[in-house]
Parts: C-alpha cells; sequence; structure tokens
C-alpha cells in the first residue's frame, strides 16, 4: 500500500535516526519511491531544520532527535487533532487547575474553554499561552525555562523546577511522539523530563494520541501503562490488539474521538 506523504516523513526520520548518515540512493531503495518524490521529502525535512543534505547524503541533525518542527507538526491532522481536543474537554470541570504541555494537538483546546468557569491553566507552551490569554474566565501561568529553538516550548531546569515548586494540577494534557505495547514514548529527552514532572506533580493524566503513532518507537521512554498517573488515552481509532489489551490491563479509560 502506498504511503501518504506523513508517513513517507516518518519513516525517513526513523532511517535516519538508525542510520545518522545515508546515500540518497540508498535511502530510495528503501523508501521504494521516485528520485522526484524522495527530493520532495527530504527539501520538506529540510526546510524544518531536521536534516542537512551534502553531495548525495543525508544526515539527521543532532538536536532535532527526530522531533520535527513545531509548525510542521501542528500542521499535520488537524482535523483528527482538533476531535481529540473537543472529546477531552467534557473531562475539565469548572474551578479546575489544568496542565496544557508542549504538543502541537493541544493548541485546538482553548477554544473549548469557553463555557468553563474559574480555570487555571498551566502551559510550559508559548502558542497555547496566546490562546488561552483570549479567555476572560481563565487565569493562566506560563512556566519558566529555556524556549527550545522551533518548538514553542519552554523547557530545562528552571521550567522543571518552576513546576514542582509552585503548581499542583488536578488534570494534566499531554501527548507524546510514539507508543506500543510496551510503553510511551517521546522523540526529545528534554520533552520528556519535563513531561514526566507534570505527571508526578498532577493528579492525573490524560494522553491525547491519534492512530499514526501506534506501534511506532522512539527510543526515550515517557511512560509505561502501569503508570499510577496515566488515567485516560484519548485517541481516533481503537488501537491495534496488544496495544488494547495492555491498556485494558492496567484499568486505564480509553475514550475515542470518532
Amino acid at each position: 500500500m502506498e504511503l501518504t506523504k506523513e508517513e513517507r516523513l516518518n519513516k525517513l526520520l526513523k532511517i535516519l535516526s538508525e542510520h545518522q548518515k545515508i546515500s540518497t540512493k540508498e535511502l530510495q531503495a528503501i523508501m521504494q519511491v521516485s528520485i522526484s518524490t524522495l527530493r520532495r521529502d527530504l527539501l520538506d525535512l529540510e526546510m524544518t531544520n531536521s536534516i542537512r543534505r551534502t553531495h548525495g547524503y543525508v544526515s539527521l541533525l543532532e538536536y532535532s532527535n527526530v522531533e520535527m518542527a513545531y509548525a510542521t507538526r501542528r500542521g499535520k491532522n488537524e482535523n483528527i487533532k482538533n476531535r481529540l481536543c473537543k472529546k477531552a474537554a467534557p473531562l475539565i470541570t469548572n474551578d479546575q487547575a489544568i496542565f496544557l504541555d508542549g504538543s502541537s494537538t493541544l493548541e485546538f483546546f482553548p477554544k473549548y474553554f469557553a463555557n468553563k468557569s474559574n480555570l487555571h491553566v498551566i502551559t510550559n507552551n508559548i502558542n497555547l499561552a496566546a490562546e488561552v490569554n483570549q479567555l476572560k474566565n481563565v487565569e493562566l501561568s506560563v512556566l519558566g525555562g529555556n524556549l527550545l529553538y522551533r518548538s514553542k516550548s519552554i523547557l530545562g531546569p528552571r521550567a522543571i523546577a518552576d513546576l514542582q515548586q509552585n503548581f499542583r494540577p488536578n488534570i494534566a494534557f499531554i501527548s507524546c511522539s510514539s507508543l506500543d505495547a510496551e510503553g510511551i514514548y517521546m522523540a526529545n529527552e528534554e520533552q520528556k523530563f519535563l513531561k514526566k514532572t507534570v505527571m508526578q506533580c498532577s493528579e492525573q493524566t490524560v494522553l491525547l494520541v491519534d492512530h499514526t503513532k501506534f506501534n511506532q518507537k522512539d527510543y526515550i521512554l515517557l511512560s509505561d501503562y502501569d503508570s499510577v498517573s496515566i488515567k485516560t488515552i484519548i485517541t481516533d481509532q481503537l488501537p491495534p490488539q496488544e496495544i488494547l489489551e495492555t491498556i485494558q490491563a492496567n484499568d486505564i479509560q480509553l475514550l475515542l474521538a470518532e
């Protein structure tokens, strides 16, 4: 079956994370696409500063750690991300403190806060902060720290210390890079540390993840399924059987945004 553009880009990043540097000829053979299609896909990745092309070879930029730039991630699967946020919105009640992480998925969330009252939103994402700041019914806190290049996310030791010392959210809403039956993964270590701290500081964690991340496996483990923090997973399609069985075995609520 022919891959979609998004699936091709993800596959390219996976290959580059394993090989670090590979010739375009070998890459074309692995991808089984035309040279023109490969050239266009590589150009898209190059525009996000994820890869470098030099003299017939392609390499993954060290900082990217297979996490694509925020602007590119936000534009993918917009309809699905919007449905995930809409499904998550009823979990929020008035007078709650909620944490929204720096994932592009959650940028669609604030528009569903209009009928809530006396919310306190904590975030490490400057785009989300700008959206929430338009709402009169929400008190907003933004973590202090370093702004990761092209990610719109504030990360690092200061952000973690700010979270640990000052906040105890009722619910944290987070996303991830991938998941399989063994665990939930991130593609960036700094994101992992911040989200891990969020899970520890919050009463409960809700994971929003679309079906394209099923049975993918980044090498940075965020959490396994027996963590007491993750109470709910919201997705757009029923997960593969092995993932579904693990979710059910750990008494995690699964909600489908169909």
